[in-house]
């Protein structure tokens, strides 16, 4: 994992301090199903890409979560190539670019294709202090809503800015806004047909979620099905829907309930949803 930290003073909280900033990524990002040039059909990075922040003094002592104003501390995404050497962040918009004649031309507006964001959602993040799922406490930046629009694999550059430095009268911009930045490991964008489906919700979202945080949670059982047909009706079934089995009276087996040894095995009701929707497709 690669960081880079710079030092930078902290004149409105303390005075006379500096602070090292280090960011980390607590949790990375491993698949995405892309979402095309419009917002109607748009689905998010998952896991949610979740960042961490570490403020440390100069002589590197760690400095309390507690004592530090995190209240305009922000983190902004980037999509970056696999390689980590170019930005990805813009691509060409075809369906705009009008017919032209073959040739050479010295039009202004050729030079300058209409273009569109790579990356959609909310690209910045406030900061939140949460404890995570083994109980310790720290500064979060959580991004739940990434989207990217074109198939391949890309790395997210995040880089973190303490707003009150720069609205500070006596702060001295000696390397810029960005105090600290970090890359997340490579991860892949599907197109519709290929994508495997979203992964099961981590312990860290999980703790974030019952914490207050947005985070779509799924359960521990999903039933996925493979299908070349985005626009189905299952499929879409299968990407929003969670389908949990617990044991009732309906799903235990004969040697589960001694009780009512000659009580017949019956599926789940979802599962009986599921089927059927199966058989439904199948008779089209």
């Amino acid at each position: 994992m690669e960081t880079v930290s710079q030092v930078h003073p902290r004149m409105e909280t303390v005075a006379h301090q500096s602070y090292i900033y280090r960011l980390e990524v607590s949790q990375e990002p491993v698949r995405a199903r892309m979402c095309g040039s419009g917002d109607k059909d748009r689905r998010p990075i998952d896991p949610p890409p979740i960042v961490r922040l570490f403020v440390s003094l100069p002589d590197g002592t760690p400095e309390s979560e507690s004592s530090i104003d995190h209240t305009m501390m922000t983190v902004h995404a980037a999509l970056w190539s696999e390689d980590r050497r170019e930005e990805r962040n813009l691509v060409i918009n075809s369906s705009k670019i009008p017919g032209q004649a073959a040739g050479p031309t010295s039009s202004i507006k050729s030079l300058n294709p209409p273009c569109i964001k790579t990356l959609a959602g909310f690209c910045t993040s406030s900061a939140y202090l949460l404890k995570d799922h083994t109980d310790q406490r720290g500064i979060y930046f959580i991004f739940q809503d990434l989207s990217v629009r074109i198939e391949g694999t890309y790395t997210l550059k995040f880089s973190f800015t303490d707003l009150i430095e720069l609205i500070s009268p006596t702060y001295e911009k000696v390397c810029g806004c960005v105090s600290a930045e970090v890359f997340s490991a490579p991860f892949r964008v599907y197109s519709a047909i290929k994508f495997p489906g979203m992964t099961e919700s981590t312990a860290l979202s999980k703790a974030f979620a019952s914490q207050g945080i947005k985070l779509t949670i799924r359960n521990d059982f999903r039933y996925q099905i493979i299908n070349d047909d985005p626009d189905d009706p299952l499929d879409q079934m299968n990407e929003h829907t969670t389908i949990t089995t617990t044991p009732t009276p309906n799903n235990i087996t004969k040697s589960d309930n001694p009780d009512n040894p000659d009580n017949p095995d019956n599926p789940d009701d979802d599962m009986m949803k599921l089927r059927n929707l199966m058989i439904c497709r199948s008779k089209r």
